[in-house]
C-alpha cells in the first residue's frame, strides 16, 4: 500500500508543471482557439471479480480480488493524422493497487502496486455514450515470491515484480462538460514469460466502474493575463481527411535474445537426475529468428506470415538418452512457421503471431505456439521488438528481446 500512495504521489508531480505560473507568460501569448491548452483528466477507477486459475494451494482464491486505479490522461484532438485514424483516442499513466483474496493470500502472493502506461480508443459513439477498448501495460511489485521453504505453495509466480497488463471494454457517459462515468469488464494478466518461476501466471476477470473529471490546465497560464477567460475542458475534435493509403508491402527480419528459469523439478543435475528438492531452477539461454514478409492494408493493419527458428537451452532437459551436457546445438533448436496481424498506432505496433511447429527434435511443448508483444520504430527501416512466445496455448514460453530490420 505504501508503494501504491508513493506511486500515487510520482504521478501527480509529474503535472505539477502544468500548474505553475510563469511570470513570463503576457497577455499577446494566449491564443483563444478552441482547441487551446491541454485536455486533461484524471480517472478513478475500481475493479472486482474472481480468479481465472486455481492452482496452488486448493481453495486460497476462491473469494475473487478488488482493486483500486488512478489514471492521469489526455484526450486527443486529432491535431495529428494518426489521432483521426484511431477515432481520437485517449493516453496517459496510472497506478493501481489490487487485494488479491483474504489474510492468507496476502502472505502467499502479497498485495501488488502496478505502475503503468495506457492507450483507450473509442469502438462506437453514440450521443453522449462512448465505447471503449483500452490497454495497461507496465510493471506490478510487491507480490510475494515462490520461496522452497517459506513460500512452497506459491505455484503461480515467482518473482516481486512482473508484467501489469489490462485489457479493458467500458462505457462511457458523459455525465456533464467536466465529468464521465464508466462501467465495463476487465482482465488483468500478471506474469514475467518465465524469466523466474513457477509461472503460471494470475488472471483476474471482474467489472470495473470508474469516474473521470476533465481539466484544462492552461488556465494556470491564462488567468493573470485574461481573468475571464475559461478555456475550453474538452476538445472540438479536427475534422481534417485521412490521407488516401497505398497498400506496402514488406520483409522483416527479427532476431531476439532471452533467457528464462526452469521450473522446480523440472530440471536435471549432470547426472541426469531430475531435481526433487522443490529448489528454483537454473537459468538458461533463449533466442528466435524470424522471416516475414508484410502486407500493409490500411493505415491501421497489417497482415503477416514467416518462418521462425528457435533456439532454448532448457531443452537439454528433455532427452532420457543424453545427459545435459551432451546434448548439442542442433537438440535444442526447433522450428515453426506463423501468420498475424499488427495493429498499428503511428511508431508502436502491437502484434498476434498464431503459429505450428514444423520440426522439432523432442516431442514436448505440443504442436503450436503464440507470440503476443509490440514493436516501437526507432528509425524508418528498424525497430525494437518485445514479445512474450507462448507453448502449445497461452502458456508462457520466454520473453523475446530483439532488433526487427524492414525492407
Amino acid at each position: 500500500m505504501k508503494r501504491f500512495i508513493s506511486s500515487v504521489t510520482a504521478l501527480f508531480l509529474l503535472f505539477v508543471v502544468n500548474a505553475q505560473e510563469f511570470s513570463t507568460f503576457k497577455k499577446e501569448d494566449l491564443k483563444k482557439d478552441d482547441n487551446y491548452g491541454w485536455f486533461n483528466y484524471i480517472q478513478v477507477t475500481g475493479y472486482k471479480g474472481g480468479h481465472m486459475v486455481e492452482g496452488g494451494a486448493p481453495g486460497v482464491l476462491r473469494d475473487g480480488f478488488w482493486g483500486t486505479g488512478i489514471r492521469l490522461g489526455t484526450q486527443s484532438t486529432g491535431r495529428k493524422e494518426w489521432q483521426r485514424v484511431h477515432g481520437y483516442p485517449q493516453y496517459g499513466l496510472g497506478v493501481s493497487y489490487f487485494d488479491l483474496g483474504k489474510t492468507v493470500v496476502d502472505s502467499l502472493l502479497g498485495k501488488p502496486a502496478s505502475f503503468y502506461f495506457f492507450y483507450g480508443a473509442p469502438i462506437a459513439r453514440f450521443g453522449k455514450f462512448r465505447l471503449n477498448g483500452d490497454v495497461e501495460i507496465g510493471i506490478a511489485t510487491d507480490f510475494v515470491p515462490y520461496d522452497a521453504e517459506t513460500n512452497p505453495y506459491q505455484k503461480y509466480i515467482g518473482a516481486k515484480s512482473n508484467l501489469h497488463s489490462n485489457f479493458s471494454l467500458q462505457l462511457y457517459y458523459e455525465w456533464s462538460n467536466r465529468m464521465d462515468i464508466a462501467l465495463g469488464f476487465s482482465f488483468l494478466h500478471f506474469s514475467n514469460g518465465r524469466s523466474f518461476t513457477p509461472q503460471k501466471g494470475i488472471n483476474l476477470v471482474g467489472l470495473n466502474l470508474a469516474t473521470a473529471y476533465h481539466f484544462n490546465p492552461v488556465k494556470n497560464f491564462t488567468k493573470h493575463a485574461d481573468p475571464g477567460y475559461q478555456p475550453a475542458v474538452r476538445p472540438t475534435y479536427i475534422d481534417a481527411d485521412v490521407s488516401e493509403f497505398e497498400p506496402k508491402h514488406e520483409f522483416i527480419l527479427m532476431s531476439s535474445i532471452g533467457t528464462m528459469q526452469e521450473s522446480p523439478g523440472r530440471f536435471k543435475n549432470e547426472f541426469g537426475e531430475v531435481d526433487t528438492t522443490g529448489a528454483e531452477g537454473p537459468r538458461y539461454l533463449t533466442s528466435s529468428v524470424t522471416v516475414e514478409y508484410a502486407y500493409q492494408f490500411s493505415h491501421r493493419l497489417k497482415a503477416i506470415g514467416g518462418l521462425d527458428v528457435f533456439y532454448d537451452g532448457s531443452v537439454e532437459n528433455y532427452y532420457d538418452n543424453l545427459l545435459p551436457q551432451q546434448t548439442a546445438f542442433s537438440d535444442k533448436t526447433f522450428y515453426g512457421a506463423h501468420v498475424g496481424f499488427h495493429y498499428l498506432i503511428e511508431r508502436i505496433s502491437f502484434m498476434f503471431n498464431y503459429g505450428r511447429y514444423i520440426y522439432k527434435p523432442f516431442t514436448q511443448r505440443g504442436k503450436w505456439f503464440m507470440r503476443v508483444g509490440g514493436r516501437i520504430g526507432i528509425s524508418e527501416h528498424t525497430d525494437i521488438h518485445i514479445a512474450l512466445k507462448t507453448r502449445n496455448g497461452g502458456s508462457a514460453d520466454w520473453i523475446e528481446w530483439g532488433v526487427a530490420y524492414r525492407f
